[in-house]
Formats: structure tokens, C-alpha cells, sequence
């Protein structure tokens, strides 16, 4: 009896394999829009690391690919077993990744989600679960792997490559990173703000690196902007550690409080440096992915004081 000609079966199958598609399409999508963070994750494992970044490439168009096909139906015997050694492979790594200590920092969703080891390898048994229950079901099931199918697949290739590429230059550091609006953190490790509280009043907080070229321009900027924030209470964050406070304090004249933040908290944070933020009580309210104007500071001040005014 083929279990396919059950429509009960047959249809659980099929919702089946799109819920699986869906997660590694989320998966996909987030890591194509910062392929660096996702290589750097790759590179943590010490595989090959110069290979990292096309490391990361592949296996973000492979698992679109996969997603796609299960979408689709394409070649149905094939690609739910493709998709299974796939998550094989994931469990493998992970099981590497905890016996050289590497915690969370799987980079399955892109530096948005941060789980356990456990935890991912849980996820992928069930989906491997799920992907055999689908294999068994629909192992007879006829499926032409006609033009169109075929053409989805292949165009979502082009289009996650895309992606990929220019992925980096949208907008969409509040969608892919933790540092959003709305976004809490009990705690903020950081070396070298004596007396500050966070989770306490109002805060412009610049999180940025003293590694480029034009660092002495950026503290001006910095400055500017801390002069502007009336009311707000400014401070600097830098990843870079804490021997290099000292300079940016006497050498760049940073006319603010600067502490080292620890590279893992900070490093979900952003995809480019720097980042400006404004901290309410320990909540993110506003965030830029540059250094901002004057004018939208302002702006964000004032639309902050009057939201805390109707409440």
C-alpha cells in the first residue's frame, strides 16, 4: 500500500516538510543579510578558517535550496534525504563545536538568536524526525520535476546569492541583530564605566571600535552629538579593550565616559561599527546604524519625553 495515496498522510507530509522549509528559509534569510557574523561563527570552529566566508556562502544558498525544493515538492525522494544529512552534519559540528567549548553561538539564525548546544541539536532530531516520517510517507509518490519546479529552485538560488551579497547594505540591523527597540539587558559588561547604572535613567550610548582610520573624526562626532543629547547621560562603548581608554580619553578628547565592553555580549549587536543607541531604564528605544544627525537625536529625545509624558 502506498502511504501517499492517503490524503490525511499525504497532506500531514506536505505540511510537514514546508513547516521544516520555513525554519531553515528564516534561518537563511537572516544569515544573508550579515554573511560576515555568520562567517565569523563558521571561523570560531577552526576548520579551515581562511574558508569561512565562502564556508558561509554555501551553506546559506545549499540550505535555501533545500527549502525551496521541499516548498516545491522537487524531487521528493531526494531532497528530504539531502536535507537530513544536511542536519546530520549540523549535529556533528555542534557535538565538535561543545567539545572545544564553544556555547551559544551555533550561528543557526544569524546573531538574532543565541541558543544552547542542546537545544540545536534537539531542534535538528526533530526535524530529522519529521523528514523521515516525511520520507516514508511520500517515498512513492510520483512528482514530475517539471520546468516550473524547476525554475523556482534555481531562482531562489540567484535571488538568496543576491541577497547575500547585498544583504549587508539594507537596513536591517534591528531585524538581525539583538540591539533593537523594545530590546532589554539586564546586564552590560563592561570594564571601565565606574559609577554608571544603565539599567538606570537615560543614556545616548555609542558602541564603536578605535580600529579604523578615522577614529579621531568619529569621537568628534561623538562629541557633538553627547553635547546635543540634553538631558541624556552620554557614554561610549568600545570592543576593542580596556588599554585603550586611556587614548581615546587624552589623545582623542572623548568629552564622555568610555567603557570596554566584552566582545561576545557586543558582537551580537551590530554588523557595522558604530552603533548609536538610546537606553530608558534598561530598554533600547531608539537605535542608528551610523552616527546620526544632530537633528534626529534631538528628535528622538523629544519623541521620547513626550511618550513619557502621556503615560
Amino acid at each position: 500500500m502506498q502511504l501517499a495515496s492517503n490524503r490525511v498522510l499525504f497532506g500531514v507530509a506536505r505540511v510537514v516538510e514546508i513547516i521544516v522549509a520555513a525554519v531553515f528559509l528564516l534561518a537563511v534569510i537572516l544569515k544573508a543579510l550579515d554573511p560576515v557574523s555568520f562567517a565569523e561563527q563558521i571561523a570560531e570552529y577552526g576548520i579551515f578558517p581562511d574558508l569561512s566566508l565562502l564556508a558561509a556562502w554555501t551553506l546559506i544558498i545549499v540550505e535555501s535550496l533545500l527549502a525551496i525544493a521541499l516548498i516545491v515538492n522537487f524531487l521528493p525522494r531526494i531532497v528530504p534525504l539531502l536535507t537530513i544529512a544536511l542536519l546530520l552534519f549540523f549535529i556533528g559540528i555542534t557535538i565538535y563545536g561543545m567539545s572545544i567549548g564553544l556555547g551559544e553561538n551555533c550561528g543557526c539564525f544569524g546573531n538574532l538568536v543565541h541558543r544552547g548546544p542542546e537545544q540545536v541539536i534537539i531542534e535538528d532530531v526533530l526535524m530529522i524526525a519529521a523528514l523521515f516520517f516525511v520520507v516514508v510517507v511520500l517515498w512513492h509518490h510520483q512528482s514530475e520535476s517539471n520546468f516550473l519546479r524547476i525554475a523556482t529552485v534555481i531562482g531562489t538560488g540567484m535571488a538568496v546569492a543576491a541577497l547575500t551579497a547585498f544583504g549587508p547594505y539594507l537596513p536591517a540591523d534591528d531585524l538581525v541583530t539583538q540591539l533593537h527597540p523594545g530590546a532589554q539587558f539586564s546586564d552590560w559588561p563592561v570594564d571601565g564605566l565606574f559609577g554608571k547604572n544603565l539599567n538606570e535613567g537615560t543614556h545616548l550610548v555609542f558602541l564603536f571600535t578605535v580600529d579604523t582610520d578615522d577614529i579621531g573624526s568619529q569621537v568628534q562626532r561623538m562629541n557633538a552629538l553627547a553635547q546635543s543629547a540634553e538631558g541624556l547621560s552620554a557614554v561610549g562603548m568600545i570592543i576593542d579593550g580596556t588599554e585603550h581608554l586611556t587614548t581615546l580619553m587624552f589623545e582623542y578628547a572623548a568629552a564622555f565616559p568610555v567603557g570596554a565592553v566584552e566582545p561576545r555580549f557586543a558582537r551580537p549587536l551590530y554588523r557595522t561599527l558604530p552603533r548609536v543607541f538610546i537606553l530608558h531604564e534598561g530598554t533600547v528605544t531608539h537605535t542608528w546604524s551610523e552616527l546620526p544627525r544632530e537633528s534626529d537625536v534631538v528628535k528622538a529625545i523629544q519623541s521620547l519625553q513626550q511618550h513619557q509624558d502621556a503615560s
